[in-house]
C-alpha cells in the first residue's frame, strides 16, 4: 500500500492520510442482516483527513495526564467538564490496573468526554462516524476491515479469547485498506457523532452526503431525544455470536459518560491543502 503517514509532535501519534473522495457507506435495504442504522447504502463524499493508525495507547494518554489535562477546562466541553468535576474523575477507569497498563496497550475505560478532551488537547478531534467507516472499509464495500470473511483469531482480539486488551498492531492480518490497525476488536472506538438510527435515511433525504456528522447543532435542530454517542469496531469482549459488531458498518452506542473496559478511541484531523 502506498500510504502517506506522519508522526504528530504533540503525542507521537502515527497518523495516515485518507485522501478526499467518495465511498459507499452502510448496507442496502435488501441485506437481511443489516440493522436500521446501517441503511440505506449511500455514496458519501469526504474531505481528506488524517486518522490514527492505532488506537490511543497508555503511553500516549500519559502525556495528557502529565500535562494536567484533567485539571484544565480548556480541553473539555461544558458538559464534559461538569461530568469530570461531579465524578471527580482524574484518570481512565482501567488506568494502572495490572494486565491493562502496558505502554503499547490501548487506553481503556475512557468516557466519550475524556476521549474528546484528549483529542482537543492534542489539537485534533474524534473521527466522524463516516470518517471512521471510510478508514475501516476503504472504497470496495468490504464487510470487515480485512475483507468479507468472518473474524478469526489472527485478524482481531475479540470473543474474550484473550480476556483483555492487547498491544496495538498485533493483528496485522486485520489491517484496513487505509492502513489502520485494530479497527475491529481490542477496544471500541468512540466517534464524534451522536447515535440516531435514522440518520442514514435523513442524510439521503436531505442530501447531506458530504462530510456528514450528527453533531450537537444538528441534534438541536432535530429536536429528537438522542442520548448516546456512536461507537465503532467492537472490542476484546465482543462475542463471536455478535461478530457483526466488528464489521465496518455496524454501530453500537453508549451514553457519553460510559467507561466500560472496552471503551477506547483514536483521533483524526482534517487535512489542510
Amino acid at each position: 500500500m502506498n500510504l502517506e503517514t506522519r508522526e504528530d509532535p504533540v503525542d507521537a501519534a502515527l497518523m495516515v492520510l485518507v485522501p478526499a473522495g467518495s465511498f459507499r457507506m452502510g448496507l442496502p435495504d435488501t441485506d437481511l442482516l443489516a440493522e436500521e442504522h446501517e441503511k440505506p447504502e449511500r455514496t458519501i463524499e469526504l474531505s481528506a483527513f488524517w486518522v490514527d493508525v492505532y488506537p490511543v495507547t497508555n503511553a500516549r494518554f500519559a502525556r495528557f495526564l502529565a500535562a494536567d489535562g484533567y485539571e484544565d477546562p480548556r480541553w473539555w466541553t461544558p458538559e464534559g467538564w461538569l461530568w469530570r468535576c461531579r465524578t471527580r474523575t482524574r484518570q481512565p477507569s482501567m488506568w494502572d490496573d495490572p494486565g491493562w497498563d502496558g505502554p503499547d496497550q490501548p487506553v481503556a475505560g475512557v468516557s466519550w468526554y475524556e476521549a474528546d478532551a484528549y483529542a482537543r488537547w492534542a489539537g485534533r478531534r474524534l473521527p466522524t462516524d463516516a470518517e471512521w467507516e471510510r478508514a475501516a472499509r476503504g472504497t470496495d464495500r468490504r464487510r470487515y476491515p480485512w475483507g468479507d470473511d468472518w473474524p478469526t483469531n489472527d485478524r482481531a482480539n475479540f470473543d474474550g479469547r484473550v480476556g483483555r486488551t492487547t498491544p496495538v498492531g498485533l493483528y496485522t492480518a486485520g489491517v484496513s485498506p487505509a492502513g489502520c490497525h485494530d479497527m475491529a476488536g481490542n477496544v471500541n472506538n468512540w466517534t464524534a457523532d451522536w447515535y440516531w438510527a435514522e440518520f442514514g435515511r435523513y442524510c439521503v433525504e436531505r442530501g447531506l452526503l458530504r462530510d456528514p456528522c450528527l453533531d450537537d447543532a444538528l441534534c438541536q435542530q432535530l429536536g429528537s431525544t438522542i442520548t448516546d454517542k456512536a461507537d465503532r469496531g467492537g472490542g476484546f469482549a465482543t462475542p463471536m455470536s455478535f461478530h457483526e459488531v466488528l464489521s465496518c458498518t455496524r454501530k453500537i452506542h453508549w451514553p457519553p459518560q460510559s467507561r466500560e473496559p472496552w471503551n477506547g478511541f483514536r483521533t483524526a484531523k482534517t487535512a489542510t491543502p
